[in-house]
């Protein structure tokens, strides 16, 4: 099984052909740089077809959708929206690479970011990756709370928990153009889980979620679904079925080899693109503190890398 999140030195190695740029003196340099030619490369259409830009959604369906100003609480830790030069929005810099260029070799649009057991930091995960995502100037990221029955995301940017969002669309209450919102200061767009339905399994298969999925990728590049976790519920498997991606999170301490070996036997192969560990013991932080603090007075720093 092969892990997401590596060494952050490795990044340059994993560029596709591409060289380091000149005046990369930090880590974030050397990722903007990546990410800057991996856009470069996507707008002169060298990506394939199904990987393509899609229509922007203000042009489109969502020209009129609500902007909501998040009111982040304290304990939000959306690390790509409040601490973009942190160890942490570097990591998901990392990640968010990797995704890309799995893009270039494969249909990925639809995200499933689900985990073993409750607790394990899976809606923390799929909220800053969306984050980073949705910073492209060429690709474009829609964040959608998929889990029916404990939402998590619309607390975590400070808005209500029964705001509008899926359930209502599924059952036929609401136009998908009036519960897909634009995230002031964010670029991301969001979708999410609604009121808590009754029965979550019957209304994802009512036959209307394939068809919501579709709409979506008309007008977005990146669709990030937030689930709930693999065990013992049926409802991540019926994302699953219609995701072209699944990243599995664990977190240290929390669930054991036996329960993550069961969920890892649930996902496909062909869609499972590897798993983040949350929360995971390292000496990492020491080690980019210096590395940063070196790059920042023009010198190299002499700190060993370090994997997670």
């Amino acid at each position: 099984m092969s892990y997401i999140f590596e060494a952050l030195q490795r990044a340059g190695a994993e560029r596709a052909g591409g060289s380091r740029p000149e005046d990369a003196d930090s880590v974030a340099d050397l990722l903007r740089g990546v990410e800057q030619e991996i856009e470069r490369k996507q707008s002169l259409s060298e990506l394939p077809a199904a990987t393509t830009r899609a229509e922007s959604p203000e042009a489109g369906t969502f020209a009129s959708a609500k902007v909501l100003l998040p009111a982040l609480p304290a304990d939000a830790r959306l690390v790509c929206l409040t601490d973009q030069g942190g160890l942490a929005a570097e990591k998901f810099r990392v990640l968010g690479l990797k995704l890309r260029h799995l893009r270039e070799r494969r249909k990925l649009k639809r995200i499933v970011i689900t985990s073993s057991v409750p607790e394990e930091g899976k809606s923390l995960i799929a909220a800053n990756l969306a984050l980073n995502q949705s910073r492209s100037k060429i690709l474009n990221a829609v964040l959608i709370d998929g889990d029916l029955r404990r939402p998590a995301l619309a607390s975590r940017f400070g808005f209500h928990r029964n705001l509008a969002g899926l359930s209502e669309v599924l059952r036929g209450e609401r136009q998908l153009s009036d519960v897909v919102y634009k995230l002031e200061g964010s670029g991301l767009w969001f979708l999410p889980a609604g009121v808590t339905p009754e029965n979550p399994i019957e209304l994802m298969q009512s036959g209307r979620l394939q068809q919501l999925l579709e709409q979506l990728e008309t007008f977005f590049d990146w669709i990030i679904i937030d689930t709930p976790p693999i065990l013992p519920l049926a409802d991540t498997p019926l994302w699953m079925k219609l995701a072209d991606g699944v990243l599995l999170v664990t977190r240290e301490g929390v669930c054991d080899k036996k329960l993550l070996g069961r969920a890892v036997e649930v996902i496909d192969r062909s869609t499972m693109l590897g798993v983040v560990e949350n929360s995971c013991s390292s000496n990492e932080q020491k080690y980019y503190s210096r590395y940063s603090s070196a790059a920042a007075n023009g010198k190299e720093s002499s700190a060993p890398a370090s994997e997670s």
